[in-house]
Parts: C-alpha cells; structure tokens; sequence
C-alpha cells in the first residue's frame, strides 16, 4: 500500500474519530446542563387502582412517574397512546423508580375490573403501570386543576399529552402521546429526572 492510501485512510479515521468524540461530547454536555422546568404540583388525590385498592400520591412517593388520561372505550387517540405507554413501560419495567399512571376519564365504564382487562391487554405489570378510576368529579379536579389538562366542562374529557412527574410531585414536562419523536424526548427526560436527587 502506498505512503499515500496509508495517510488519506489515516486522515478520514482521524476525523470521523473525531467527529464522533465531537457528537459524544455535545450530547453528554447537553445532557448534564439540561433542567427540566417546574409546570405544576401534583396535589394529594384518593382514587382506585385496576384491583379496588386505595391509591393516592403517597404510592408514587419517590418515583419519577409518567400519567396520561384515557378511556377503555376510546377509538381514537387512546389505543395509539396506550401503546406507546406500553413501549415506554417496557423500557423502563427493570427501575425501581420509574412508574406510570393511566387514569380513566370514564369512570362509570371503567370499573377496576374493566381496567384490569385493560393493563393484561398491554401486558402491564400493575406493580409499576397503574390504572385508577374513581368518582368523576375526583379525576376532573385532579386532571384539571393538578394537571392542567382538558376542562370541567366536557363529559368526556381527555387530552393527548403525558405529563412527566418527578419523584417530589411537580410536574417537569408534557408530551404528545401519539407522537413518537416527543415520546422519545419523554424517554430522554425521564432518564435526565433519574440523574436527579
């Protein structure tokens, strides 16, 4: 091999070497400088899990979690976000500190027997993906007043976000559920809140 191949190759190694040092670099800085926003306090709230048990905010004490609200019954936005919950549930099923929390918007439907047949649908493992329902009015005022999300003044009420929780109760960031670049940027903040204390 000539003394010129051997330097051109040596050349482009060296800068995609570079390069790829340079974007390591940029992400991990990125990363360590990036804080997420304070949105909102999660206030305390009773409902009821997929098997009847009492839940309120005291269960996801500590735990960086991820809510959205939904119904069993919707054709429309909810199995897309249901499944990208699920994708997300999956890739952090193995994190002691990481839950999620899907919380019905159609309570007279969705009874916790209901909801149970729901999470088994999307193999969720209830000890880290909860579902709650509850009296109406309980999941209006915490979607509405706590949340920030869809009105008091629709039947049916739900919105196509996630909301990103840190382990204190404060809300850190809101995602579209049925987009997959902004549910990648959940995953990306759920992993910066993890580096939190």
């Amino acid at each position: 091999m000539s003394k010129k191949k051997i330097f051109a190759i040596t050349g482009i190694c060296l800068i995609g070497g570079l390069f790829v040092t340079y974007t390591a670099w940029s992400f991990y800085r990125e990363t360590q400088h990036k804080k997420l926003p304070v949105l909102g306090q999660i206030e305390n709230f009773q409902l009821y899990d997929e098997q009847g048990r009492d839940f309120s905010l005291n269960r996801l004490e500590g735990d960086i979690w991820v809510a959205n609200f939904f119904f069993t019954t919707c054709g429309d936005i909810c199995p897309v976000m249901s499944r990208n919950m699920a994708a997300l549930h999956r890739t952090f099923v193995m994190m002691d500190d990481v839950a999620f929390v899907s919380i019905t918007v159609n309570p007279e439907m969705d009874f916790s027997g209901v909801l149970k047949s729901y999470a088994e649908k999307f193999n969720a493992d209830t000890d880290k993906w909860h579902f709650l329902t509850g009296p109406r009015a309980k999941i209006q005022e915490l979607a509405v007043k706590s949340f920030k999300l869809g009105s008091i003044d629709e039947p049916i009420f739900h919105s196509p976000k996630f909301a990103l929780v840190d382990r204190h109760g404060l809300v850190r960031g809101y995602y579209d559920g049925v987009q997959s670049g902004e549910v990648s940027q959940l995953f990306k903040d759920v992993a910066l809140l993890l580096k939190e204390k």
